[in-house]
């Protein structure tokens, strides 16, 4: 890998170990964090474990679409341009709509427009090679495989992006918005690999399959919590569950190794292409999603 890898959401969970893992691997890292003094925290440890990886923390709160230009600004001027980007920060609210500063709906809004937001102008200049990972979830399909998680429910991305007032706010209702902005990931990761392939630069999502230990639940009432937290080691043995480092392994396995190549443009779990919802393969999702992501953030469509 010649440029860094670029990681969203880089000091905790999935994200945070992937970077270790990239590390381990020798690619040089730009970290993307909320919280600098955390993030340089973790390069510190990172250094540690892996003296000589050059590592860059840039702040970047994925629901702040001003704060988002400007990271995508500063990367460029820097000539920070990265080889591969992985699009993991994310968010799960299960209280009622809440909004971004920008007034849209905050979980469609950091899963999906924040990272179209910073991808948008680098893509442009991103070289051959270089790949896009997007974080889906089996949670998209619903039922069993999403151990119960509701499944998507696609209302189109306007609408998904600002709500009406009379929208439901019960915690299933903020799980199925979850559950749609992982259907929204996968078919974004479709569109951008159709749409720069020819360039070399591919895309694809990955799926990392129910992690108990990253809290998952973390924005429950407290009594499922609890619940949660006593279940986890049954969790963690149940098909499609697993570690975060094993999930880890894999992530970072898909966004720098060469064997990974043939598996870009598809929904992959472990190291395995599936199938996603047929709803992900609809004619003109992805460009909806993208599109509209778009316009959201200020971006000219035509220049992107």
């Amino acid at each position: 890998m010649d440029g860094p890898a670029l990681i969203t959401g880089a000091t905790s969970g999935l994200g945070r170990a992937t970077a270790f893992e990239l590390a381990r691997r020798g690619h040089p890292l730009v970290l993307v964090v909320r919280d600098l003094d955390r993030g340089e925290a973790t390069a510190r440890e990172i250094r540690e474990q892996h003296p000589g990886v050059v590592i860059e923390v840039r702040h970047g709160d994925l629901s702040d679409l001003t704060g988002v230009h400007v990271l995508a600004d500063s990367l460029l001027v820097d000539g920070l341009l990265p080889r591969a980007v992985v699009c993991n920060a994310g968010l799960q609210v299960v209280d009622g709509v809440q909004r971004t500063g920008d007034g849209l709906e905050m979980t469609m809004a950091t899963n999906v427009v924040g990272h179209v937001a910073l991808l948008a102008p680098l893509l442009e200049h991103l070289r051959p090679g270089a790949r896009i990972v997007t974080l889906g979830s089996e949670t998209h399909r619903g039922g069993l495989r999403a151990f119960g998680f509701p499944a998507a429910r696609w209302t189109g991305m306007r609408t998904l992006l600002d709500p009406p007032a009379e929208a439901p706010r019960s915690s299933n209702a903020g799980r199925v918005r979850y559950s749609t902005s992982k259907l929204a990931c996968i078919a974004l990761a479709y569109e951008i690999d159709r749409r720069w392939r020819d360039r070399g630069v591919r895309a694809v999502c990955f799926d990392p399959g129910l992690m108990p230990a990253t809290g998952l639940a973390r924005e429950y009432p407290p009594a499922v919590r609890a619940v949660y937290a006593a279940l986890t080691p049954a969790l963690v043995r149940m098909p499609g569950a697993g570690s975060v480092s094993e999930s880890a392994g894999n992530l970072a396995w898909l966004a720098g190794d060469p064997a990974a190549e043939g598996l870009m443009g598809s929904y992959v779990s472990g190291r395995r292409a599936r199938k996603s919802s047929p709803e992900t393969y609809r004619d003109g999702i992805g460009a909806e999603i993208w599109e509209t992501s778009l316009v959201a953030a200020g971006i000219d469509p035509v220049d992107a």
